[in-house]
């Protein structure tokens, strides 16, 4: 039987009956807490909702479960379990303890003896959580959850009803769901990069305290854990000196052997070789080259997952086979199609300017048109502009981005034009390319004023293309 981690907050109140909030509300309900659950919407229309949770994610709310309808407020519980779908600055007042979800399932998790590997970053984070749970599943019994996958309570709950020996857990963390106050306590936390993204409209403009959020994941680590740390970010790369004074292993990553050779344990690139080192024992993994991904990024995101796994001492042999055989997420600079020449790739993934920057860069010096645009984050569009200047013979912009990157950047995209939609941008860049270029959606923004996620952006690209070749 589980027990409570927090029994001294004998009840709770979850804000928001999505699925992480069903989920994390039944693991409250299940250790045995009060727990009590407000949702905005009308009766009807959550009913509806939590039908529809049912029926696609086969989860019920537990009727112990009280639910409260209208505005957020505590209610009167002991604490607040935080979702991702309420901002941090929202609840940072109260006058009871907030605890993140996730800090409340890695707690329950505790109590099975499941490894935690937790990875956190502004840009990689699904990709470098795809490898790693593929690199530990081709040799052990591995769960994946949070953010992009299901929610860590309900991965948790699972676990609990069934666990075989020597399981892992893999989750991705957004700052979203670590506030800066969070103690959450994985074995293993590593953080691919930080980088500008959802800063005005979740951390009200203030950048230190995104960092803070980020950086978030290392906070509850203690002398028996690991933090894996992109020692080429500086961001990243200064959490290094407290956490080793606290008796945290880091584990170093990068693309050149010279950044990360203080460290007894590290994985990084030289002369084209992936290459691990744990506790001062050197070896060689695999080509570059070999790794069926492209980018100076995902070189970074495949150092991450590596480094993520050491620990576990994987069979060398077994980390290889599952590397060659790695495909990445979708919308990832995935290739679309090559239609007369040309190669399609969509990026929709690419949601802020850090993340399309590396996609760009991927593609050295072979000719591009590029597809950018979206909803304007307030984010500085310097880089952005400078780098398909260099890239770009072809440049088309759509969304709601059109006005400031044009207005601001005439003197270097003097010769973009604009598109009123996707549809219309892919016919320019198709009269646009030449035979031996590379088309590339890469929108550097989110796409909600025009699809319902980037995802949707991505598909309706990937169709669009394929039906130039039909």
């Amino acid at each position: 039987m589980l027990q409570d981690p927090n029994a001294e907050l004998g009840s709770v109140t979850v804000y928001g009956l999505g699925w992480t909030g069903v989920a994390v509300a039944n693991l409250a309900a299940r250790v045995g807490k009060r727990v009590i659950a407000t949702d905005t919407r009308s009766p009807e229309a959550l009913r509806g909702a939590l039908d529809g949770l049912a029926s696609s994610q086969g989860l019920a709310l537990d009727p112990r479960v009280e639910i409260r309808h209208g505005a957020h407020q505590p209610h009167g519980s002991d604490a607040v379990l935080l979702t991702q779908s309420v901002k941090h600055f929202e609840v940072e007042h109260l006058d009871v303890p907030v605890v993140p979800e996730v800090e409340f399932a890695a707690a329950v998790l505790a109590q099975l003896g499941v490894p935690l590997l937790a990875v956190g970053g502004t840009d990689g984070k699904t990709t470098t959580v795809k490898l790693v749970h593929e690199l530990c599943a081709a040799q052990r019994p591995t769960a994946v959850g949070g953010n992009s996958w299901p929610p860590l309570s309900h991965v948790v709950g699972e676990l609990a009803n069934s666990c075989a020996a020597g399981t892992v857990l893999v989750a991705e963390i957004s700052a979203f769901q670590l506030p800066p106050w969070s103690r959450f306590h994985p074995g293993v936390a590593a953080l691919t990069n930080i980088a500008e993204d959802h800063v005005e409209e979740y951390f009200q403009g203030c950048f230190d305290a995104y960092v803070e959020a980020k950086r978030a994941i290392c906070r509850g680590l203690t002398a028996s854990d690991f933090a894996v740390l992109n020692m080429d970010d500086p961001l990243v790369r200064a959490l290094e000196p407290a956490l080793a004074q606290r008796g945290v292993e880091v584990i170093g990553t990068s693309l050149s052997a010279r950044a990360v050779a203080h460290l007894s344990s590290a994985a990084y690139r030289h002369n084209g070789e992936l290459r691990v080192r744990f506790r001062g024992a050197e070896s060689g993994v695999m080509a570059w080259d070999d790794v069926p991904l492209v980018g100076d990024h995902n070189a970074e995101n495949c150092l991450t997952a590596l480094g993520s796994v050491l620990s576990l001492d994987l069979d060398m042999d077994g980390v290889r086979g599952t590397l060659k055989g790695f495909s990445a997420p979708h919308h990832r600079l995935e290739h679309v199609a090559r239609v007369d020449g040309v190669d399609y790739y969509d990026d929709s993934k690419a949601t802020n300017v850090h993340a399309s920057l590396a996609g760009l860069s991927a593609f050295g010096a072979r000719p591009l048109v590029a597809i950018v645009g979206g909803v304007d984050k307030g984010l500085d569009l310097g880089g952005l502009a400078q780098s398909l200047a260099s890239r770009a013979h072809t440049v088309i912009v759509i969304g709601e981005l059109r006005a400031r990157l044009l207005d601001e950047h005439r003197d270097v995209l003097g010769y973009a034009v604009e598109a009123d939609s996707l549809e219309d941008a892919v016919t320019i860049a198709r009269r646009a390319a030449r035979e031996g270029d590379a088309v590339v959606l890469s929108p550097a923004c989110s796409s909600f004023d025009m699809f319902r996620s980037y995802a949707h952006r991505g598909q309706v690209f990937q169709d669009l293309v394929r039906a130039l070749g039909a």
